[in-house]
């Protein structure tokens, strides 16, 4: 499945909410500054998969099976996002 920027935007939206709701405080502060500072450009979408990346690999026990699942479509939304 194909994500426009709106639908990417609207699924991170509902992570961050998620882990402000639960105060997951070790994935909001990987994914914070990158999407606060998204400037549209290669180099914003390539802050945007560090953040998801760092997420995935250091936070892992914060997550739901669900949020796994969206943080893997996430980045392969950004991996054709930076290929177009």
């Amino acid at each position: 499945m194909s994500l426009s920027n709106d639908e990417f935007f609207a699924e991170l939206r509902m992570l961050v909410d998620a882990w402000c709701k639960r105060r997951s405080l070790r994935p909001l502060s990987r994914i914070l500054g990158p999407y606060l500072a998204f400037n549209g450009m290669t180099d914003g979408w390539a802050e945007l998969a560090k953040g998801l990346e760092s997420i995935r690999a250091m936070d892992r026990h914060e997550l739901v099976s669900s949020e796994h699942r969206a943080i893997d479509e996430l980045l392969r939304a950004v991996d054709r996002a930076i290929s177009r």
